[in-house]
């Protein structure tokens, strides 16, 4: 699997604000972190969740947080 720069630095916002269905993170706020467009974001985390990596909350209040996929590949990104 191959995931790219931005998709890695995705994975590390997650791990670090130990994003969960409880507490996900929004496009806006990734968005923000990395200085990219939020709809950039949501593009790239709809390759990550289809890639298992990812999974959504929908709705207000609602973002992204690690699979367990996921969390198995942030244990492997310094």
């Amino acid at each position: 699997m191959e995931i790219t720069p931005l998709q890695r630095e995705i994975i590390k916002i997650l791990r670090e604000c130990r994003a969960s269905y409880a507490a996900p993170v929004s496009s806006v706020d990734l968005g923000r972190r990395l200085r990219v467009n939020p709809s950039y974001i949501r593009e790239q985390a709809g390759l990550m969740q289809r890639q298992g990596l990812l999974e959504v909350r929908n709705g207000p209040g609602g973002g992204y947080f690690l699979s367990p996929a996921g969390w198995e590949v942030a244990k492997k990104i310094v």
